[in-house]
Formats: C-alpha cells, sequence, structure tokens
C-alpha cells in the first residue's frame, strides 16, 4: 500500500507558545529583517502545566462552509519604482518574501494595477509620484506601449514564476484620454462619474487588449476588475480614483462582460469592489446593523445617484449576476473594529452574509483590499500588535463574511503608515535599497503559506466566537493536497492551553505529528520541533500569547491510514 501523507495546518494568535513547542528561525527575530531561511534553530522549554485547558476545541470536516480561492496583495503603486531601479538581487528578495512558500509567505494572488496615465498628466494634482501610474496607452489614436508599467511587469513574471496562479487586473481610473476633465480623478463638475459618456465599449476593449496581451507574454490574468471603490467620490484624492454611481457600474459591467463573451479569454470579472461592508448593504440589512436610515458616506451626497446597495442591485439581477460571476469583491476598510452598539467584526459580517443568501445560497464574497486605516493608522510599525489587529479581522472575513478571499491593499510601502506588508526608505534612485519585514506580512503567511487555494473551511468548535473574544479558531480541508488546516487567534496577554480534538477528521486522514511556526515579537514564522499526537487523536498545547502559531501534521504510518 501507497503511504499517504496527510498534512493538518493549526494557526494560533497567543503570546506565548509552549508545550512541546520549540522554534526554527523562518527569518531574523528583528522585525525589521528580510532574512527568511530557516536554518537557525531555537528552543522553547516546555511550560510545566497543572490546570485544566483554557479550551476544548474540536474539528469536524462533515460540516464545510466556503473554499478558499487564494490570499494576496497589489503592486498599487511602488512596484513599479522598485521593479525599474532596484538591483535584481533586491528585486527577488522582495519576490521570495511575498510569493514564495519557502522563503516567504507564499501568496496565492497578486493584483497588477492597469495604469490610467496620471505619471503624464497629473503631476500637479498627484504630487508623489509613487501615486501616480503609466498607461499602455496614451491617446485614442495612439499606439500602445508595452514596455510602460515595466516594473510592475517585472514583479508580475516573478510572480508567476514562483508559482502564483490567480493572477488579478484591476483599474482605478479608465485612461485619461477616456475621462471627462482628461485627469485620472474626477473633480466636482465630471458628474456621476469620470468616464466619458458612451465610452463603456472602448473602456471595455483596451481592458480586453491589455488581457490579450499579456496572455500571449504567458501571463494570463484570472480576473478582470474593472472599477475600485465606486462608492467614493475621489475629487482631489491625489491618486487615480474614479467613482460610478450604480447605473453607470451596471454599464461598464455588462459591456465588459458582453466583449469577453465574443473574446477568447477566459477571464472573469470581480466586481464592485465597494469601499467598505455597510455599502454593500441592502437599505433592510443596513438599517437592521445601524438601527436606520441608509448608507450615506462617499458620492452618496453628491445628489448624482446611488452609490450603495450593490448586493441588491447586482447579485438581485439575474443578467449581472452572472456578469459578476455571482461573486461581491469589497474592501473591509472602517470594518475592523468592534465597539458597544457597533459590532463590525461580527454582526456587521453576519449581516452581509445573509444579505447575500437572500440572493443566492451559493454567492461568493472576496474581501479584495485592506490595510488599516482610522485612528491606528498613522505611523508605520514592523511590529506585533498591528499583525494582532490585522490577523484577527483576516478571521472575522473567513468566518462571518464567509469570505473566499483575503487581499491585503500595498504590498511594499515607504510611508508612515500601517499600509504595507514590506517597508522602505527608499524614494528615488540613488537611495539606500532598505527591505523592512512587518509581523503583519509574517503573520498573513502564517494564512497564506498553509491554507492553498481550493481549501475548504470546517467546523471548529470550542471556543467564544464574540468579536471580543480573544481565542479565536477556523479550520480547513484542502482535499487536492490532502491538507487539514486549523487557525486558533488568541492576542491576550496570557498563554492559553488548549485540548485540542482531531476525531472529527475522517479517519484515512490520522495525524502522528504536528510541526509548528509561530509569528510574534521574537519570530518570523519560525518553523519549530514537532509535536505527537496522542493515538486517541488528541493533543494539548500552551500557545504564546501575542502571537500567530501554524501547526502542521502528517500520517503516521500505513496503519493509521
Amino acid at each position: 500500500m501507497k503511504r499517504k501523507l496527510i498534512v493538518i495546518t493549526l494557526v494560533a494568535f497567543t503570546s506565548v507558545l509552549g508545550l512541546y513547542f520549540g522554534f526554527t528561525s523562518g527569518g531574523s527575530d528583528s522585525p525589521s529583517s528580510s532574512n527568511s531561511s530557516n536554518s537557525v534553530k531555537e528552543t522553547v522549554e516546555p511550560v510545566q502545566q497543572s490546570k485544566p485547558p483554557d479550551a476544548y476545541v474540536s474539528i469536524d470536516e462533515s460540516v464545510r462552509y466556503q473554499t478558499i480561492d487564494n490570499f494576496g496583495a497589489s503592486d498599487a503603486w511602488s512596484m513599479d519604482p522598485l521593479g525599474k531601479q532596484w538591483t535584481e538581487e533586491n528585486k527577488n528578495r522582495v519576490a521570495d518574501l511575498l510569493f514564495s512558500r519557502e522563503k516567504g509567505i507564499g501568496l496565492s494572488a497578486w493584483r497588477f494595477n492597469i495604469g490610467a496615465g496620471s505619471s503624464e498628466t497629473d503631476q500637479t494634482i498627484i504630487p508623489d509620484p509613487w501615486r501616480r501610474a503609466e498607461a499602455f496607452k496614451m491617446s485614442e489614436t495612439g499606439d500602445y506601449d508595452w514596455n510602460k508599467q515595466s516594473g510592475q511587469q517585472w514583479f508580475l513574471q516573478a510572480a508567476k514564476d514562483r508559482g502564483v496562479d490567480s493572477l488579478i487586473a484591476f483599474v482605478n481610473s479608465p485612461p485619461v484620454w477616456m475621462t471627462k476633465n482628461g485627469h485620472a480623478q474626477p473633480d466636482p463638475d465630471v458628474g456621476s462619474t469620470n468616464l466619458k459618456e458612451g465610452y463603456e465599449d472602448e473602456f471595455a476593449a483596451y481592458l480586453i487588449d491589455v488581457l490579450e496581451h499579456f496572455r500571449k507574454e504567458g501571463l494570463t490574468f484570472e480576473y478582470i476588475s474593472p472599477i475600485n471603490e465606486p462608492t467614493w467620490d475621489w475629487n482631489r484624492a491625489q491618486q487615480e480614483g474614479n467613482r460610478y454611481n450604480n447605473e453607470d457600474l451596471k454599464r461598464v459591467i455588462l459591456e465588459l462582460h458582453r466583449q469577453l463573451k465574443k473574446s477568447s479569454l477566459d477571464a472573469q470579472i470581480s466586481a464592485v469592489d465597494g469601499v467598505e461592508i455597510t455599502s454593500l448593504l441592502d437599505d433592510e440589512y443596513y438599517q437592521m446593523f445601524a438601527g436606520g436610515g441608509q448608507y450615506t458616506s462617499g458620492a452618496n451626497s453628491l445628489g448624482a445617484g446611488k452609490y450603495r446597495e450593490y448586493i441588491k442591485d447586482f447579485l438581485g439581477d439575474p443578467e449581472l449576476g452572472e456578469a459578476i460571476g455571482n461573486k461581491i469583491a469589497s474592501h473591509s476598510y472602517w470594518s475592523d473594529y468592534s465597539k458597544p452598539g457597533d459590532d463590525r467584526l461580527g454582526k456587521l459580517r453576519e449581516l452581509l452574509d445573509a444579505n447575500m443568501k437572500k440572493y443566492d445560497a451559493e454567492a461568493k464574497y472576496w474581501m479584495s483590499e485592506y490595510c488599516i486605516l482610522g485612528d491606528y493608522g498613522p505611523g508605520r510599525d514592523l511590529g506585533i500588535d498591528p499583525a494582532l489587529y490585522v490577523a484577527r479581522t483576516i478571521h472575522f472575513d473567513l468566518t462571518k463574511a464567509n469570505a473566499a478571499a483575503w487581499q491585503w491593499w500595498t504590498a511594499v510601502s515607504k510611508v508612515n503608515y500601517k499600509d504595507g506588508l514590506i517597508y522602505t526608505d527608499f524614494n528615488e534612485a540613488g537611495d539606500e535599497q532598505n527591505i523592512l519585514t512587518s509581523k503583519i506580512l509574517w503573520a498573513l503567511g502564517n494564512y497564506s503559506k498553509f491554507i492553498r487555494p481550493g481549501a475548504e473551511r470546517i467546523a471548529l468548535t470550542g471556543l467564544d466566537e464574540g468579536a471580543e473574544s480573544e481565542l479565536l479558531g477556523s479550520a480547513y480541508v484542502h482535499e487536492g493536497e490532502q491538507t487539514v488546516t486549523a487557525v486558533f487567534v488568541n492576542d491576550s496577554e496570557e498563554d492559553k492551553r488548549i485540548q485540542l480534538s482531531l476525531k472529527g477528521i475522517d479517519k484515512s486522514r490520522s495525524i502522528g505529528v504536528m510541526e509548528s511556526y509561530i509569528t510574534s515579537a521574537g519570530h518570523d514564522l519560525a518553523q519549530g520541533e514537532d509535536v505527537p499526537v496522542q493515538d486517541d487523536h488528541n493533543f494539548e498545547a500552551v500557545i504564546p500569547a501575542k502571537s500567530v502559531v501554524t501547526l502542521t501534521g502528517r500520517g503516521a504510518d500505513d496503519a493509521r491510514i
């Protein structure tokens, strides 16, 4: 009988990793390091325990939820200057950190921004060159220049070379020659949208030309997102952007869908990329959350049409639902906290899921962009606290909103803000090309490296799943890779001792030992020593506070399989 290897992955967030666990560094203990070598062995002494476990956790794969499509990030907009101006060595270091499962966090999706041309037209209204973008075509009658965005193209190829299969093209603004004001952002006078009236067909044709070009280059985009955060007014935004009311959106999406069907491309439309979860909800569901009223933020105050109720107007319309693949993509901005009477981590996501299921029980939700905004956003912080903040947001997006994808905003940042996975102080040619890894990078890696496309979320019980809980958990099974993954979240200041039961896992997936990986103040996705699983399929561990831990188990022997 051929031996079968089964992998179980468990991710935990806590402050101490305890019983049985020793760790091998997956990177330097310093939060400013980019070293991802697994060659350094570190031992954590077992913690002797006499008290009962803090939690008894069970996993049951007979109860299944959403299928995971990917974990990703975007190239906006830093990857273009880095790709053009950095050394090959440093570009490869960044690419390995982002895309490699052996040397980094193994992202399974990469978002490529199709620029609008603001680098040539908007130098005064978008003063930071890192927030401008080139375009492949700068006039209606001009030729395509496929050498544009060459830095981004370098990283797009690097992602593909390192096994990233889900390539997503996304657009912030139509090309400047298609906009009413000739710029890559609207102004108060353009009306409901900056796209020229009647240019939906030209816009769709342009996007298809771009996708067809890259397919010829061996870079096939799985998805095309033609609009980004249409809810926002984007006036004087100092970056590329565009608003669309719901009727504008429908015309753009239906025309792109029509042309995609006529083409030989297999790309699917990803939409609507709403700016925040509350903008998606039917008025009825918004009122359940807010206690009354309707969503009024963003461009809704312009008197230029409706910029809300995307679930109703898109999933609720059979033609549009088909065009967007019965999937709603949106962002988790301003949706990452819970306060009395304002439970955005829990209640809001539960309402989102219920609202979508009202129209289609099989509808899919993607969380397609996030970084930390609001009062906590300002200030670069490479440490564990923002990483745990992000880890909790990931957890609730996966378990309450049933997100099938989770994608970070900008992969590399140079600014003093919590918006990057990797940071640099490089600004222009001649500056030091330093690479600073954040704990957010490694905490995302505790998911992305081990929960692979095609995994299904399964039941995990025994924990308080409320927004105020300090110990959270979720689990996943992947039939293709024969893996099982569980994720525990504990951001408290105290160690949590858990007893985990794998009895709900199919007996063919018997687990003999667990491998361990930890992200904490002192570890960057560091690998530890194996932990044996008892014959009754249980094991105990003290998991460190202020950390993210991944455990991986393999089938013990043929007799147990």
